[in-house]
């Protein structure tokens, strides 16, 4: 990450108010099903990343850490100022079900089912681990994640788009020293793959597109998005 991208995250850790926590694990993404699992992607304007960053914060621990089966709540900030992206864990289903209606109502302006669909590209943001490579992700203090989400095009194969994800992930995680573990997420609709790569540093991992040779193994299923992304923030239940 350059030093302007570095700065932005840093701004938006900084925005977070103190707050005393409860001793708790990080967040780690791997296969053990132990919590249910949704991810909340937002697109900001990069002059507001900091607002909202502060504005999102304050609720979760205003509202959200004392619902009845809520865990925790990681926000992770892009580098670019154009992104953040929410990773609530609950104990259960009908736990994150109950969530869900007040969670969206203070995500968004406009909360309609519909309307959360077009912005998700999804119908409902739980998600579930499909495959670990390496040391799975944990959602911590200052880690660093490369984000990458593949929203499926219709008419096309989810279980080709996924059988790929797999086989791309292994290759990266293998062949890139920067790249600590992975761990590949699963929309329960069939609808997206969300890819999340652990760096070892801030400086690794830089997303970036190909604009020679072969098309990427997802050009022909999916709209792809990619952020480096830190975790500005992490709320626990009471």
């Amino acid at each position: 990450m350059d030093s302007t991208a570095a700065a932005v995250v840093d701004t938006a850790r900084d925005s977070v108010p103190p707050v005393a926590q409860p001793e708790s694990r990080p967040v780690a993404i791997d296969t053990s099903g132990l919590l249910t699992l949704e991810l909340w992607p937002l697109a900001v304007a990069p002059e507001q990343q900091t607002g909202e960053t502060r504005r999102i914060v304050e609720h979760l621990h205003a509202d959200l850490a004392l619902v009845e089966g809520f865990e925790s709540a990681t926000l992770l900030a892009s580098g670019d100022g154009s992104r953040l992206l929410l990773v609530s864990a609950w104990r259960d289903q009908a736990s994150a079900d109950r969530g869900r209606g007040s969670l969206a109502a203070w995500l968004y302006d406009d909360a309609d089912s519909a309307v959360l669909t077009r912005r998700l590209r999804m119908i409902t943001p739980r998600m579930r681990v499909r495959r670990t490579v390496g040391t799975p992700p944990m959602l911590q203090e200052n880690a660093m994640l490369l984000v990458t989400r593949y929203s499926l095009k219709p008419g096309h194969s989810y279980g080709a788009l996924a059988a790929l994800a797999d086989s791309n992930l292994a290759m990266r995680v293998l062949q890139d020293t920067s790249a600590q573990g992975g761990a590949i997420l699963a929309a329960v609709d069939s609808s997206a793959i969300c890819v999340l790569i652990q760096a070892r540093t801030a400086a690794a991992l830089n997303p970036g597109v190909r604009t020679e040779g072969p098309l990427p193994f997802w050009a022909p299923f999916a709209q792809r998005e990619e952020h480096l992304m830190a975790v500005v923030a992490a709320v626990r239940r009471r």
